[in-house]
């Protein structure tokens, strides 16, 4: 635990820091800490999970490149693929063939991740490091430790979302179409693209609580909404979109997304109406962020009660730390310090309760394989 108690206070350091410096050094602070993120990530010896294991297995099992597409149409056959996607599978193929081992892979895994977070994400903050005190929280251990593939794909959405607002969709839809390669739950990101078509206004925002807030209800009765849903997976002839279209829309509500979270979200979706003026004028990609904000509205409450969801909210609790940001620039330097006092409270208390409760304790003590000796390179 000492570890991390560490790894957070120097994040909150670096965030004090960056309050009193020009914006044009803010960025070398910035890179320092995802650095140091970046190698705790990707050096992680055996923490994960069960997760951790599995994907050790399949980059173990794969062959290189060369038989790799040799036996391409055999693949989940002959290796240990947990019917992982081709694009994933690929890029440990890769790996392995410029002679990386695993304990490579989740470096290389790692820099490509932190890099796509810093340039998809450094235009819409004015202090990254706040961002990075709410990822501690709501992104690290689950999209850097554990889910290694969806972790890909939301960095590529990162690096896509710009391209909705300056409406290229060519670029945007290509890349989405390379992340369903890494994960399928990436299929959620093309209808994104058309949020650019809806004008958000205060009026707006309120009405949409005003519908969805009471639906909070439906979870609680254990009502089986998803089922509404089942005539779209005829329409996908993938045999893995199929099964885990039926695995999502089947899932009994016994595992609902925690209700503390459903009030940490209307809490600030309640600081966002009070200051929607304010927060709009503030900068000029505001309103694209409300809306990417917005979209998380239906699964605290409406979905709240599918636990699977999680795959689909984490492409957007991004939203959080910018929007945070922007709360922090609209009035006077000792709301500013107040402001961003309770988002450190309210962060460390997620990060060590995600720490203490995660798999009884797996996550403790941190290891780096780094200190271990272990090469990143052969077997």
């Amino acid at each position: 635990m000492y570890f991390y108690m560490f790894l957070f206070a120097f994040c909150v350091g670096i965030l004090i820091l960056n309050n009193d410096i020009k914006k044009d050094q803010k960025k070398y602070l910035e890179i320092a800490t995802l650095f140091v993120l970046c190698i705790v990530s990707g050096t992680r010896y055996n923490l994960g999970g069960s997760d951790y294991s599995v994907y050790k297995t399949t980059f173990d099992s794969l062959p290189t490149l060369r038989v790799f597409f040799a036996d391409f149409a055999h693949l989940h056959e002959h290796y240990f693929t947990f019917g992982f996607e081709t694009g994933y599978l690929f890029l440990n193929s890769l790996v392995k063939t410029i002679g990386m081992n695993f304990y490579g892979f989740t470096l290389i895994h790692s820099v490509i991740f932190y890099v796509c977070l810093y340039i998809g994400l450094k235009r819409y903050v004015d202090n990254l490091n706040l961002l990075i005190i709410v990822f501690l929280y709501k992104l690290f251990f689950y999209n850097t430790f554990l889910s290694m593939r969806q972790s890909i794909t939301i960095a590529i959405f990162l690096i896509a979302m710009h391209y909705i607002e300056e409406k290229k969709p060519v670029k945007y839809f290509a890349l989405c179409t390379v992340a369903v390669f890494f994960h399928t739950a990436a299929l959620i990101l093309f209808p994104v693209y058309f949020i650019r078509k809806i004008t958000l206004s205060k009026d707006k925002m309120i009405l949409a609580n005003v519908i969805f807030i009471p639906t909070i209800l439906i979870s609680f009765l254990n009502v089986p909404i998803m089922k509404l849903f089942s005539f779209a997976i005829s329409l996908s002839g993938n045999p893995v979109i199929v099964m885990k279209a039926n695995n999502l829309i089947s899932a009994a509500a016994a595992s609902p997304i925690g209700i503390f979270h459903t009030l940490e979200y209307l809490m600030i979706m309640t600081l966002i109406i009070y200051n929607y003026e304010k927060i709009i004028n503030i900068d000029e990609h505001a309103e694209f962020i409300l809306k990417l904000f917005m979209i998380l509205l239906p699964v605290f409450t409406l979905f709240r009660g599918y636990e699977i969801l999680t795959r689909i909210k984490d492409y957007f609790t991004f939203s959080y730390g910018i929007i945070l940001g922007y709360l922090c620039l609209i009035d006077n330097r000792e709301y500013r310090v107040l402001f961003q006092l309770g988002t450190i409270i309210v962060c460390a208390y997620g990060f060590f309760r995600f720490i203490t409760l995660f798999g009884s304790g797996c996550l403790m003590p941190y290891e780096s394989y780094i200190t271990k000796g272990i090469s990143i390179f052969g077997n």
